[in-house]
């Protein structure tokens, strides 16, 4: 359960982008059943790891899947059910909100910025930040969240999660299957089962 003062603690907020605020991983997943790849993943609820090679049936390299999403758009793709509300309530309230994603600038700052426009034009695109976790240029994403004064975190990711409460930052964990495996033992990481429990919470 959320902490009750949780958003009234926090001016400056950061959010991850898939699967936080858009509905990549299934628009991928239908795309590779095309491509006749990954025909195991039928829903979300299969995706029980971040590493699609520990699964007995995966049928891609490690490589291969890292291109595939290095080239796999965000146009076309929706909105995770209710972060466009939970997004403007929080505009509502005066936060200042940053988007922290994994993804990589050089590939995905065009796609990125035009799906963001699109349906959170609220946030502006010097509000949008790259950890780039799959090149050289990579950073914690910790790292970008002191670089801008974000102190809490709403992402899906449990790694993030951890490093960001390790680094004293706060995160609020959306449900996903995997981020099930293993409890989000920190006093900083709180689960959240949707956007429709962090919206309660902002109503309180």
């Amino acid at each position: 359960m959320l902490p009750k003062d949780i958003f009234s603690r926090h001016q400056y907020i950061g959010i991850d982008l898939d699967e936080t605020l858009a509905q990549t991983t299934m628009n991928g997943i239908k795309k590779l059943h095309t491509m006749n790849r990954m025909k195991f993943l039928r829903s979300l609820d299969d995706v029980t790891s971040f590493d699609w090679t520990e699964f007995p049936e995966c049928d891609m390299t490690s490589d291969e899947i890292m291109d595939f999403w290095k080239t796999h758009s965000l146009l076309n793709i929706i909105p995770v059910e209710n972060a466009i509300f939970g997004v403007i309530k929080l505009f509502q309230m005066d936060k200042n909100i940053h988007i922290i994603t994994a993804r990589n600038e050089h590939d995905h700052r065009s796609d990125t910025e035009r799906w963001l426009d699109e349906y959170f034009p609220e946030i502006h695109p010097s509000h949008i930040h790259f950890a780039n976790h799959l090149s050289k240029h990579n950073h914690a994403k910790s790292t970008l969240c002191k670089s801008y004064g974000v102190t809490l975190m709403i992402d899906d990711g449990l790694h993030n999660a951890i490093e960001l409460a390790e680094q004293g930052i706060e995160c609020i964990l959306l449900d996903q299957p995997w981020n099930r495996k293993e409890s989000a033992n920190h006093p900083l990481i709180y689960r959240a089962q949707n956007w429709q429990e962090i919206i309660d919470n902002l109503q309180i």
